[in-house]
């Protein structure tokens, strides 16, 4: 069963579900946005802004269809059977490893075969948090204008009216390292930005979301806890993420190609690749460009391998605008996220700032995966080689499935290029077979209702109420209002029931771009338990409801294992009928 979702980690840690939120090329100089007054980090390193294109901004040289490059015949291929295997329409590659080598494959746009450029767009969802981490860096840095902010500084202290958890502790200890390594006891909760909210509001519904575990217990992904962070650095520096990102990060490392906002990209006539996603009918089918700007900072970023590959030099090279003492935080481990060795790595799993680390055939492993609606993304750096890729493309699920076994062909060759080594292929680990398994979890199973209710009396105990009295408005603090009707259609089949018309409805009072096409049907199964499926581009997910019925015998509330790691404890979110 497959969750709401932004920044994909999946294919290195689990088949179960996907953890993803929340994704080419002649370099073209464009205007890009910057406030009329320079920002107090530009005064304080005034180089980075004024002297940057002399120093710091030298452009990256690019190379294709050189010997040397690594994109030869054989990778070609793998590529071209990848598109099609899992049903990716385009996808960008860069490898930087002293030189920068970059190749586009397939194309951006099915209906105007537009090609894959290396300056192509993509959202780049998670692997946008590594920048928010390495922003706050730069405000830990700054002691003249930010005197305040260190990484074990108590967040409420800096944004006090809107960061409060549901506990006091809580709120009065989590530092900003927590927030930004997912330790913070708080599991996704991603249903809140689903919503049409801003992101202040996002913020300040977390105080009414329950924790599943005690702070800096469990790693626990969070992509409302990037909001946190990227809240606070507009909170501070009075500028909008885009403008602070731009000024501080973007320019100094010439990043020319690179947005938080889809507006801005179009102004600037972008070649911005449209998203897609395979339908339960099994058709290819457009996102549209969705986009919500809600959930800047933890995802939203649209860049191309090009400019990302000026990044991960910059990583790799650690060099500015960051510090030695910043990149030892981005790129430590913070958070054990698998305490045993995943196959084929050799080490646990951890969690940096932005960055996940672990240990290949003796080599230190950083990387983030993306997924972003329509969009995929992964990067990967070994910094004892200086050696790192990007993989960006428009089919979430596609490029998450088929990118590691493309990065570790990659790796794989230079490895054995360095050790002189001749490995066999088919020795080598199977990611192709790891990508299929995950796609195929993200389908429903044919058994899902014996599995979610093993034991449903038979006949069936028949509702206390009439579907009608179900109907109405449910309220929750920061969950959603979800309304619920009886009128109800379907042009699909439910995989395990044999359904094609859920006797219930849902949906969103305030829809984002993100939940318009969410489609919520509710299936009774016995008594007042139900079970829903929702579906959202393309993914399913199936999960259990209850409804509480008072004693005047109307139903007053709605409860529904809607976050995955509340459901393992049979815990559910309840929403009030608004009578």
């Amino acid at each position: 069963m497959s969750n709401f979702s932004l920044g994909s980690i999946s294919l290195q840690l689990t088949l179960h579900g996907l953890l993803h939120l929340l994704i080419p090329f002649q370099v073209l100089l464009v205007d890009v946005f910057l406030p009329e007054m320079p920002s107090p980090l530009a005064l304080i390193f005034p180089c980075l802004v004024l002297a940057g294109l002399e120093t710091f901004q030298q452009p990256l040289q690019v190379y294709e269809n050189q010997s040397s490059s690594p994109f030869d015949a054989q990778f070609d291929q793998r590529v071209e059977w990848a598109l099609e295997h899992f049903s990716i329409p385009g996808l960008a590659v860069a490898v930087v490893h002293g030189d920068t080598f970059v190749k586009g494959y397939g194309v951006s746009n099915t209906i105007s075969s537009q090609p894959v450029t290396e300056h192509t767009l993509f959202f780049t969802g998670s692997t946008t948090k590594a920048f928010t981490s390495a922003a706050i860096s730069l405000l830990v840095d700054d002691n003249i204008n930010f005197p305040a902010i260190h990484w074990d500084t108590p967040v409420h202290t800096i944004i006090p009216a809107d960061f409060v958890l549901n506990d006091t502790w809580s709120t009065s200890q989590m530092t900003i390292i927590d927030i930004l390594s997912h330790r913070s006891g708080l599991p996704r909760h991603d249903w809140v930005w689903l919503a049409d909210v801003t992101l202040q509001e996002a913020v300040r519904s977390m105080r009414h979301l329950p924790f599943t575990a005690s702070p800096r217990t469990e790693w626990q992904y969070s992509n409302l806890m990037y909001l946190v962070a990227s809240h606070l650095i507009e909170t501070v520096t009075n500028q909008s993420l885009q403008e602070f990102f731009t000024e501080n990060l973007w320019l100094p490392m010439n990043m020319t190609e690179t947005y938080l906002s889809l507006s801005k990209a179009r102004n600037a006539q972008r070649d911005i690749a449209q998203g897609y996603f395979v339908g339960l009918d099994g058709k290819i089918a457009s996102t549209d460009q969705v986009f919500s700007d809600n959930i800047r900072g933890a995802g939203n970023i649209l860049s191309s391998v090009s400019d990302y590959a000026k990044w991960i030099s910059t990583m790799l090279k650690r060099g500015l605008p960051f510090s030695q003492t910043g990149y030892e935080n981005l790129f430590g481990g913070h958070s054990i996220v698998s305490p045993n060795p995943l196959e084929p790595f050799q080490t646990p799993t951890l969690y940096g700032l932005g960055w996940m680390s672990q240990a290949y055939k003796g080599e230190m492993i950083l990387f983030h995966e993306g997924a972003q609606f329509g969009y995929g993304a992964s990067v990967i750096l070994l910094p004892q080689r200086d050696f790192g890729l990007v993989l960006l493309g428009n089919n979430m699920d596609g490029v998450n499935a088929a990118a590691n076994a493309l990065a570790y062909h990659l790796i794989d060759e230079e490895l054995e290029i360095d050790e002189e080594l001749e490995i066999p292929l088919e020795s080598r680990f199977d990611w192709v077979a790891r990508g299929d398994a995950i796609i195929n979890d993200g389908y429903l199973s044919e058994n899902i209702l014996s599995e979610l209710y093993p034991r449903i009396p038979n006949p069936p105990l028949a509702s206390p109420v009439n579907f009608s009295a179900y109907e109405g408005s449910y309220t929750h603090p920061a969950y959603p209002e979800l309304r619920i009707s009886s009128n109800c259609r379907s042009d699909h089949a439910y995989q395990g029931l044999n359904r094609t018309t859920p006797d219930l409805c849902a949906s969103l009072a305030r829809y984002s771009d993100y939940s318009k096409n969410l489609e919520m049907g509710f299936f009774h199964v016995s008594g007042t338990y139900w079970l829903q499926i929702a579906v959202r581009w393309g993914h399913p997910s199936a999960v259990r409801v209850e409804f509480r019925i008072g004693p005047d015998g109307s139903a007053s509330w709605l409860g529904i294992e809607i976050e995955p790691l509340m459901a393992e404890r049979d815990e559910k979110i309840w929403w009030r009928h608004l009578l």
